[in-house]
């Protein structure tokens, strides 16, 4: 009989993040190596179904309020949503995974694991405390999230992270994880999407959520506007939505910026093959998904010291991590704007170095290992 896996998870597509990627990801992959997969979540679109197959996955999602329910998902424990729990208590759920500790579909998976008698896989996607960039309120949110990280102890310590920082990154919490299970994309991908570039135009881009500090964008763009007077033929792709998207288009209306806004993951893949040099001056990433696909489809990856870019990227031959401030960023561009016989290399390293360490393939196998782990 086929054992079944239970993913608990803030959110899940059509949502847009990388937690949403990954879990929809190994589901998949999970789904072919033959496992049973259910996926539990929230109901962030009153327009989703509350129960329904997904491309043959299971998909619970569960009521919440309507109180900031796009970035931090409350339950709204209505009948709906208890009589939604007991079908979930009845399914015959082998391993039970827990997708951000701080999520309450995370807490809820660890306490169905500990009413089996099972002890869930609790899977790290950070490597910093969560900020509001309010010194004030992060205080109380820092508090929050250790007293939300005590009652999931309380049910389990099993711990893994998506990168090696992220794993070690919870010894703050007083867990000492168990190994890592990496973010990672699908080598069939490079294949699909990877065409000859045949342009004179250097193109840089961006790809994911545009929101005011944490991602970097407004850097990128003032670094952008300045390294492009200084060297004609650059071009800027930025794919993705976010509060501060309409806000950037209007200070940012040059002919050789372009905002896609919210696109498909098949339209990013496009853009990263297009690209030719992705940069992420992000605060927080546990491992981005958007820099690992890019550096797939041979992007030279500028990024800032988060979660999972030394392991990417071990040195200069790879890519570039840097300090986070636009001047680094400047310097950086300006480094290889003017070294250009350097760019292909650096591409072709870091494309195979995904190949080599960061598939779904890979991360299944280590998936299956930890549950090997738990009988």
């Amino acid at each position: 009989m086929s054992k079944t896996v239970a993913f608990f998870n803030g959110f899940y597509v059509p949502h847009l993040g990388g937690v949403e990627r990954y879990t929809y990801n190994i589901a998949k992959k999970l789904l072919e190596k033959g496992y049973n997969v259910i996926i539990v979540t929230t109901q962030h679109d009153d327009q989703l179904k509350n129960e329904e197959i997904l491309e043959g996955i299971k998909v619970y999602r569960l009521p919440i309020k309507k109180f900031w329910k796009n970035r931090y998902p409350f339950f709204k424990k209505n009948k709906t949503y208890h009589d939604l729990v007991q079908k979930i208590e009845q399914e015959p759920i082998d391993y039970f995974v827990a997708n951000t500790r701080f999520h309450l579909a995370a807490l809820l998976g660890t306490e169905l694991a500990k009413k089996k008698n099972k002890k869930a896989i609790v899977l790290e996607h950070g490597t910093t405390y969560l900020t509001l960039n309010n010194p004030f309120l992060d205080f109380f949110l820092k508090r929050i999230e250790k007293w939300l990280i005590n009652k999931v102890k309380k049910n389990t310590d099993i711990f893994y992270g998506v990168s090696k920082e992220a794993a070690d990154w919870i010894k703050i919490f007083g867990i000492q994880s168990k190994g890592v299970l990496y973010n990672a994309v699908d080598s069939e991908d490079l294949a699909k999407f990877s065409h000859p570039k045949h342009s004179d135009t250097i193109t840089l881009s961006y790809s994911g959520r545009l929101q005011a500090q944490f991602k970097g964008v407004e850097k990128l763009l003032s670094a952008f506007i300045q390294i492009s007077k200084e060297y004609p033929h650059l071009k800027l792709i930025i794919a993705g939505d976010g509060p501060i998207l309409e806000e950037m288009k209007a200070q940012y209306p040059q002919e050789n910026i372009h905002f896609l806004g919210h696109v498909s993951h098949d339209k990013v893949m496009e853009v990263n093959n297009e690209s030719d040099i992705f940069v992420l001056m992000s605060k927080i990433e546990g491992f981005s998904t958007s820099m690992i696909e890019a550096a797939l489809l041979k992007n030279v990856i500028i990024t800032t010291n988060v979660g999972g870019a030394h392991e990417l990227i071990p040195s200069e031959e790879y890519g570039f991590v840097i300090e986070n401030s636009e001047e680094a960023l400047l310097l950086t561009l300006r480094e290889l704007l003017e070294n250009q016989d350097r760019i292909q290399k650096i591409q072709n390293k870091v494309s195979q170095r995904v190949i080599e360490n960061f598939t779904w393939d890979m991360t299944a196998e280590a998936f299956i290992k930890a549950f090997g782990g738990l009988e």
